[in-house]
């Protein structure tokens, strides 16, 4: 993939946007990106190396458990967030899983999730026990942090 700064032989390429250009130079292309594509990929960002790595491997940890454990953190009527499998895109079954994670109600991640202070309109995060995957909650909400300074 080329970056902003080459010529790319196609046009059919996803953006990648350097952070190491001047805020001017980013913004137009970051408008340009979403306009065009509706995303980009971003280079040169404070998120460590290690960090994005360790999030990879928990998430793999998770989409490796036991399809009831990560049943019983699935998403329902009354919240929004948590395990899914059953997304529909054009009245067809996605073949996916994912989990949805998001900010708490109180912006407080050191309170339990389903404090009633965390309650929000899309619901409270589901994330598995720490006894079924020890580091999991840490390293999604560590790297959330990161990703929401980043933004």
């Amino acid at each position: 993939m080329a970056t902003n700064n080459e010529k790319s032989s196609r046009d059919n390429e996803p953006p990648i946007i350097d952070l190491t250009q001047t805020e001017a130079e980013i913004i137009p292309l970051i408008a340009s990106a979403c306009s065009k594509w509706g995303f980009f990929q971003i280079i040169n960002h404070d998120v460590s190396p290690e960090l994005v790595q360790r999030f990879k491997a928990e998430s793999q940890n998770f989409f490796d458990l036991p399809r009831d454990i990560k049943l019983s953190l699935k998403r329902d009527g009354s919240n929004a967030r948590g395990y899914f499998d059953d997304e529909l895109t054009k009245q067809r079954r996605d073949w996916k899983e994912a989990i949805d994670v998001g900010v708490p109600g109180s912006r407080d991640w050191s309170l339990s999730d389903d404090d009633t202070m965390n309650a929000c309109l899309d619901g409270y995060n589901r994330f598995p026990s720490s006894d079924v995957l020890p580091n999991y909650r840490a390293t999604v909400v560590q790297y959330f942090e990161a990703c929401q300074k980043l933004s």
